[in-house]
């Protein structure tokens, strides 16, 4: 398509508006953007050449920015009262939602679509990883920074292929029509949009009618048979189409077999720790054999798979304490996160800290939450990211934290967290949330460095 030579961003920040910045950035548009916080991601941005605004005054906008024939991209966490977002709707410019832009990119690509309330952003890296360590060659947008690319957008102009995270949030999926679909949970989430758990399946119904009719769909074994008229595979245990055997631990990796429907592939490395990986990964290898990589092929890029920033993130690996950092923040991930670590340390004394993530969210699944942190040994509960969302009255952390079952508990704030942690006795750490409390583990993990090291 032809793209105006300027764009601008609101919301730049954001891990998906910061990859589309940096796609129509490498493509020699003029990008920049606003964000209301620094971050680490926005001095990357800048350092890489973009400008971005960190007060919400529209007077300090760029000139081009003003120019009525600049595209501005909106993302749905921005409020809509924001006065940046103001000045450019008072003054005709053309507007687009996040999702909506990401779906005229991937018009006139073969398109490859991760849905699901989990594991969509590690799936989608490791189907780009395996198709770009293959030769295969793509270009995708990833919902986290991938280890060993240290970036969430890779650009090869050679492919027609695009893989992407199809977000159900606001709906969004809606705008996709995939050559490929992969879908690999359905767990009801943002109960906020969708009002109940039907609602949000239905939506995962219509999202999988929007694939190509000549094209493929894969989902989790669990998730029954979408109404569509595309091909339909499952993956996951037996009986599947794509079937996992023989999962083992070896040496601190995962190792499995894929059983697909015209052969197998005996002891697949995976280096990421879970067995909720595990599947993660049978989808991606089975997107892979589709597209007709061969076994050498996919064993090879899976072996080299070196995960994403905050997806089971492990900073310190004893011998002291072991640190581990994760994205997760619905009771499901939680859960599987904490099932994960006990089968790579079994009978170590496991420590979580976690932020809740949304009021809305708390409140939808408040006991789940409650039951999936009890898994803990010891439990650290920071007040809630609010994000764009107000308080809703009674749903706080506190009362989260007095449905915990388990009675070594606490409450602390994000700035007290690193010098709490620091004088507990640790076996193994593990820090949990989609907010801010990533900006902690820097600090974190410089203290616990210094315990292992004077062990």
């Amino acid at each position: 398509m032809n793209w105006p030579k300027h764009i601008y961003f609101v919301g730049i920040g954001g891990i998906g508006m910061s990859a589309l910045a940096r796609f129509f950035h490498a493509r020699g548009h003029v990008v920049a953007g606003y964000d209301r916080s620094d971050s680490p991601l926005i001095q990357d941005l800048r350092n890489e050449g973009l400008e971005v605004l960190l007060s919400d005054e529209p007077d300090k906008l760029p000139d081009f920015a003003r120019d009525k024939g600049t595209l501005v991209v909106r993302t749905p966490a921005v409020p809509a009262d924001t006065a940046v977002l103001s000045y450019f709707m008072e003054h005709g410019h053309p507007i687009l939602k996040r999702s909506e832009l990401l779906a005229q990119v991937s018009q006139g690509m073969r398109t490859i679509a991760v849905a699901g309330t989990h594991g969509k952003t590690t799936t989608s890296s490791m189907i780009a990883h395996i198709l770009t360590h293959s030769g295969h060659g793509c270009t995708a947008f990833i919902g986290g920074l991938m280890s060993g690319y240290e970036s969430n957008v890779l650009i090869d102009a050679d492919s027609d292929w695009v893989v992407l995270e199809a977000d159900e949030f606001d709906r969004s999926f809606h705008h996709l029509h995939p050559e490929i679909a992969v879908v690999t949970s359905v767990d009801p989430d943002h109960l906020d949009i969708y009002g109940d758990e039907a609602e949000f399946k239905a939506a995962f119904n219509t999202f999988v009618n929007g694939v190509e009719k000549s094209g493929t769909v894969f989902r989790f074994n669990e998730i029954p048979e979408f109404k569509a008229s595309a091909s339909q595979f499952s993956y996951g245990t037996s009986p599947s189409d794509f079937e996992v055997g023989n999962v083992h631990v070896k040496e601190g990796a995962f190792h499995f077999d894929l059983k697909a429907p015209d052969r197998t592939i005996e002891d697949i490395t995976l280096p990421l720790p879970g067995r909720h990986n595990v599947w993660n990964a049978a989808a991606s290898c089975s997107v892979a054999l589709k597209l007709g990589l061969s076994d050498t092929q996919v064993k090879e890029a899976l072996k080299a798979y070196k995960g994403v920033k905050r997806r089971f993130e492990v900073h310190q690996r004893g011998p002291s304490v072991y640190f581990i950092d994760d994205y997760a923040h619905h009771p499901t991930e939680i859960t599987a996160c904490i099932q994960a670590v006990r089968e790579l340390y079994p009978g170590k004394r496991l420590t979580v800290a976690f932020q809740p993530h949304l009021f809305s969210r708390t409140k939808d699944f408040l006991t789940g939450f409650a039951k999936s942190l009890s898994l803990a040994d010891e439990l650290i509960l920071l007040p809630i990211y609010p994000a764009r969302e107000k308080p809703i009255p009674g749903i706080t952390s506190e009362a989260l934290l007095e449905q915990a079952t388990i009675a070594n508990t606490v409450m602390c704030t994000k700035e007290e967290l690193p010098s709490h942690i620091a004088e507990l006795e640790l076996e193994v750490l593990l820090v949990l949330g989609a907010g801010d409390i990533d900006r902690t583990i820097p600090l974190i993990n410089s203290v616990l460095s210094e315990r292992n090291q004077d062990h």
